[in-house]
């Protein structure tokens, strides 16, 4: 009886176990590589490539940070009457 037991024991921790099979095929990993590739920003531009230059993009950093100092006043829409 002990045996028995033991058999069907180890057959459904065997059972359990099929689920974690993998059958698919062993990759090498070049789908991660080329998704964290394609994130990561090279080091030198592109040549050819046309970009805002430092005086413009100083220009923009500053309107950006300005707004957020003294934003531009909007009206309320809940005090608004619509008639």
């Amino acid at each position: 009886m002990k045996s028995a037991t033991t058999f069907l024991a180890l057959g459904a921790v065997l059972a359990a176990l099929a689920g974690c099979a993998w059958d698919g095929p062993a990759g090498d990993g070049t789908a991660l590589k080329s998704a964290m590739a394609s994130q990561i920003v090279p080091p030198q531009p592109r040549a050819g490539r046309q970009g805002a230059d430092g005086v413009a993009a100083a220009a923009a950093y500053a309107s950006y940070r300005q707004s957020y100092t003294a934003p531009t006043p909007q009206g309320d829409s809940a005090l608004t009457s619509h008639r």
